[in-house]
Order: C-alpha cells, then sequence, then structure tokens
C-alpha cells in the first residue's frame, strides 16, 4: 500500500541509520555509516578528534566564503545514575527525555565492550500509581534481569547511557495513502543526517557544485549544549552556518503539517541572520514554495550554540516539519520531497 514511501533515497538512509543506537557521546556507530555512505559516492569523509564527521565540497570560486550545514548525529535517552542490589538501574535523562515520551518500553543499553544488552523500562505496578499526576525520574527503573555483579561483566556501570530498542524506532507509516503519515524514534536529529547524505548524494549524480566552498557537517552531543559543533566551528570558522533539523510544531506556533518547511528567525540563545533568512526564502522561491516561520524561547540548535562559542560569523535555521518532538516523531511523506527540493535550492542557489 505504501510502496512510493519506502522507495524514497532519504527515508531508505533514515532506516538505516536508526537502527543503530546513537545515544549523546556514544555516536560512533552511526557516524561509521554515515562515513559509509559518504565515502562510497567518491567523498572522503573526516572524522575529527571529538568525532564529528564532515564531507567537504569544493565550490566553484563565485564565493570566497565557507559556508556549512550541520545535523547532529546524537540521539536523547537515558543515563545510568545507580545499580540496586537486585539488579534494576535507576535512570536520568540524556538530552532532553522526558519519562511519559519513553513510556515502558525495550531499550538497548550500551555497554564499555562496545555491544548492547536488553532492558525495560519500568515504572512499577500501575495500582500503585492511583491518583499520582506525573511521572518523575525517581519513579523509573531499567529491568535488565542481571544482578549488579553480571552487569559489571557485561560492562554496564553507572554513567552507561540507553536508547529505545530498534523493533521500537520505526518507522512506521499510516494514514492516508496519497500522503501518508510516518512516525519514528530520532527524527532529532537522524532525519536532517539522512537529508544532508540525499543531497550528496544527488550533487554526485548531477555534477552539481555549489558557489563557494561547503562543509556537510554532523557533529556529536548537540543534545547537551552542542559539545561537537562548538570545537567544530571555532577549528572551521564558517561564515555561515546553517543548522538543518526538525521544524517542531510547538503548542501556540502557527506551523502545522500542511505548511511548508519551517525557518527558525530567534531561539532560546540567538536570532538568525536576516540576510540568511532571505537566502532561504530565495530558495524557496526558486521552487515554488512557501515557508513557516517559527520564535521559540525553549530550543536551541547547533548554530546558535556555535554562534555563542564564537566559531561562525552568521546563522541560519530550516527544517522538515515534525511533531511529537523528542518522541515518537511524525512527519507527512509529502514532507521528505518538499524539505530535499528546499535543501538542494539552497546548495545551488546561495552565494554568501
Amino acid at each position: 500500500m505504501y510502496e512510493k514511501v519506502f522507495s524514497n533515497e532519504t527515508l531508505k538512509i533514515f532506516t538505516d541509520l536508526i537502527s543503530v543506537p546513537s545515544p549523546t557521546g556514544r555516536e560512533e556507530l552511526v557516524a561509521e555509516k554515515i562515513r559509509g555512505y559518504a565515502d562510497s559516492w567518491g567523498y572522503k569523509s573526516e572524522q575529527d578528534y571529538a568525532g564529528n564527521v564532515v564531507v567537504r565540497v569544493k565550490g566553484n570560486g563565485k564565493s570566497n566564503r565557507l559556508t556549512m550545514t550541520a545535523s547532529h548525529m546524537d540521539e536523547i535517552g537515558l543515563v545510568v545514575t545507580g545499580i540496586e542490589k537486585d539488579g534494576r538501574l535507576r535512570v536520568h535523562k540524556l538530552g532532553g527525555m522526558l519519562p511519559w515520551k519513553i513510556g515502558e518500553r525495550p531499550v538497548e543499553i550500551l555497554t564499555d565492550k562496545g555491544d548492547t544488552i536488553t532492558g525495560v523500562v519500568s515504572f512499577g505496578a500501575g495500582h500503585s500509581q492511583v491518583g499520582k499526576t506525573e511521572v518523575n525520574w525517581e519513579d523509573v527503573r531499567i529491568t535488565t534481569g542481571l544482578k549488579p555483579e553480571k552487569l559489571k561483566e557485561k560492562g554496564v556501570r553507572v554513567g552507561s547511557v540507553a536508547v529505545p530498542a530498534r523493533d521500537f524506532r520505526g518507522p512506521t507509516v499510516f494514514g492516508d495513502e496519497d500522503d501518508p503519515m510516518i512516525g519514528a524514534c530520532n527524527y532529532d536529529n537522524r532525519m536532517g543526517c539522512a537529508f544532508q547524505l540525499s543531497i550528496l548524494k544527488a550533487m554526485k549524480d548531477d555534477g552539481t557544485v555549489p558557489n563557494c566552498d561547503w562543509i556537510f557537517a554532523f557533529p556529536k552531543q548537540e543534545e547537551v549544549k552542542g559539545n561537537g559543533i562548538k570545537p567544530l566551528a571555532l577549528r572551521e570558522k564558517p561564515d555561515v552556518l546553517f543548522t538543518i533539523d526538525g521544524g517542531p510544531i510547538f503548542p501556540g506556533s502557527d506551523v502545522t503539517f500542511d505548511g511548508g518547511c519551517v525557518v527558525t528567525t530567534k531561539d532560546k540563545l540567538a536570532d538568525y541572520s536576516f540576510d540568511v533568512i532571505l537566502a532561504i526564502q530565495k530558495a524557496a522561491k526558486a521552487v515554488d514554495q512557501e515557508l513557516q516561520y517559527c520564535v521559540t524561547d525553549v530550543a536551541y540548535t547547533d548554530a546558535s550554540l556555535a554562534l555563542q562559542s564564537g566559531g561562525p560569523m552568521r546563522i541560519g535555521c530550516f527544517g522538515y516539519t515534525a511533531d511529537n518532538a523528542h518522541g515518537y516523531e511524525l512527519m507527512k511523506y509529502s514532507m521528505l520531497k518538499q524539505f530535499f527540493d528546499l535543501f538542494y535550492s539552497l546548495v545551488k542557489t546561495f552565494s554568501p
């Protein structure tokens, strides 16, 4: 029924990227996949000492300024804060995870030996929760079925991290056959990584060359205050840095599924550069698209984090429209083509 959905190049790459865990600080498996894609298309990917992945594209020389687009590799999850006598793990959020967003589900716990073990998030017996109006991290445990000594032997300790198990990540396709919904964990921001990779493939296939030197960056640890993008931007010093991320449907905002791609104009940390916003508008006009705009005081991006650190001179942020941020996120199938077309148009038209 939904064959056309699963034949989409970006979604195929995304589905592969979410097949491996990538909690913030443990992005090595998805970094390997990203480098594998880029190298297979004839690029020479790099990974710096911090663990960030970059792919450099030489421009045609019309502009001598450097542009960087960035989509972070890490996902939110859980971090082990204690191990109880029966082996149950006390946990807290890693990044912006909320306990009711992850729910009671199987998770993969990354070990010090480079593999994973399975556990199940538990809030305890429902009978004991009657009358409660909220769930706190103090209520959350991961049950592994293993005693503390066995956990130690397998490489699980305080500080180990966990993410939803692969079978629960998606994608799930449902709804209107003409323009179905696609649900999955980790749009934020494995979907941004998939878009960057599909753009790189299209550039190689089409022979597209941007107007300036361009770095496609895949930073680590955005979910913990940009510990990847800050040193990366300071080293590379891009003149313009675009964040490629989800355009969330915040309560009270004007952003809707039926609107266009989302441009962030102001977030918790920074105002985005006016001339860069105009450049996104120009790219949208070239592919006959209308944009939606977002102002938020509850979120930040790699671009605004990097600006605070003194890396880029100017910043922008545009993204694919999505709902259920930091949970089982949702987007429309039509957004896959819409955002790809906008992003590719920017690569072709932007001249800083």
